[in-house]
């Protein structure tokens, strides 16, 4: 059996890892830029929603990469509405539903704080007043049912906020900076006065919140250890600048097929863990809005904004529809096959775009 027909499921799914492990070195001498380190190849597994998938990750040029097997017949796209959905999940009389919203929202960064835009926020949006409007409205946001092959990938695990560079980590109980030192030292004031904004500013960390955008100067995320912020400048961009980078090391952005069938695995659900809506899913804790997905992807998750992708649209995925009254709604982003109309480029592809809002994963197409 020839290379890429081992990489396409659902031959991948019988090959044994040791197997697969051999076929990884293949890949990644083949089809990855010989210019860009390359570090620790190593079998990786995942699973969300019933399907499992057995796969590797690789370091490229430091950051992880996690391999996506091949699909001679993906299906993509969606025309069943609200089909398979429960009812009262979809409910607009789910009280407890918008007050987990609200304390998740604290916690995730959120589009209207990059534009610097509090209307944005506060927007109203006609309210659903039957299954059947709802229904409507689903199939319209969604992408066209389609039957397509997609060639296996190397893909970033995380995408990165386009506009955006990493410039270190601060560590606000001690003050302590790791990275760009220059940079630092011209912020410093302001990045300790935003984050401790009372002169006694207390030293108890649940009191510091969970994200900071400070105007265009920089953005602060904090870190799972809650100990540390990533600290981001801004710096501008257009979409075309962005790919010819890319292009530069041999990668791309993912297709809006690839896109699609990376998000769900090519699954007749509507969302990737399934259709259920649950209060969980705003515990970061439980939520799979905070976990990777089957392929080890964080893709479609909180506090990321519209990924940037190669075709059509030139956009998937969005942010949360923070006006919206029904929950189905305010989720349609994060749906395996939505297409985000609002925030497509076109002809925009020349223009600056704003930091932080738009997000974007680099991708290694395996083809022959």
């Amino acid at each position: 059996m020839e290379l890429f027909d081992q990489l396409m499921n659902p031959n991948w799914k019988n090959i044994p890892m040791e197997h697969k492990l051999v076929l990884a070195s293949s890949v990644v001498r083949y089809f990855v830029n010989p210019l860009l380190p390359v570090a620790d190849i190593r079998p990786a597994y995942y699973q969300m929603g019933g399907i499992k998938t057995e796969t590797f990750t690789v370091d490229i040029n430091g950051a992880p990469f996690v391999f996506v097997p091949g699909h001679k017949e993906a299906v993509l796209g969606w025309d069943s509405g609200i089909n398979g959905l429960d009812p009262l999940d979809i409910s607009s009389d789910r009280k407890e539903m918008y007050l987990a919203i609200e304390n998740c929202l604290k916690l995730s960064v959120q589009g209207a704080e990059f534009l610097h835009d509090d209307h944005w926020m506060k927007k109203k949006i006609e309210p659903i007043h039957s299954l059947e409007e709802l229904d409507e409205l689903v199939n319209s946001q969604m992408s066209q049912l389609r039957t397509t092959e997609i060639p296996p990938l190397l893909v970033e695990v995380s995408p990165t906020y386009v506009g955006m560079t990493k410039v270190g980590n601060y560590a606000v109980i001690n003050g302590k900076f790791e990275g760009q030192a220059d940079w630092f030292s011209i912020h410093e004031k302001d990045i300790h006065q935003a984050l401790m904004p009372s002169a006694n500013g207390s030293s108890v960390f649940a009191d510091f919140p969970a994200h900071l955008v400070q105007n265009d100067a920089f953005f602060l995320r904090q870190n799972e250890d809650l100990d540390t912020y990533t600290v981001y400048a801004p710096y501008q961009t257009t979409y075309a600048e962005m790919r010819k980078q890319l292009e530069k090391d041999g990668m791309g952005l993912l297709s809006s097929d690839e896109w699609e069938y990376c998000c769900g695995a090519s699954t007749r659900r509507l969302f990737r863990w399934g259709n259920q809506l649950h209060r969980n899913l705003f515990e970061p804790d439980e939520s799979y809005l905070y976990k990777k997905n089957m392929f080890g992807l964080e893709i479609a998750n909180m506090g990321w904004g519209p990924e940037l992708v190669e075709d059509r649209l030139l956009a998937k995925g969005g942010w949360i529809f923070i006006q919206a009254e029904n929950i189905l709604e305010k989720l349609l982003p994060y749906a395996t096959y939505y297409e985000n109309h609002a925030d497509a480029l076109k002809a925009k592809q020349q223009e600056p775009l704003s930091p932080g809002y738009y997000c974007a994963r680099r991708s290694i197409r395996i083809e022959m």
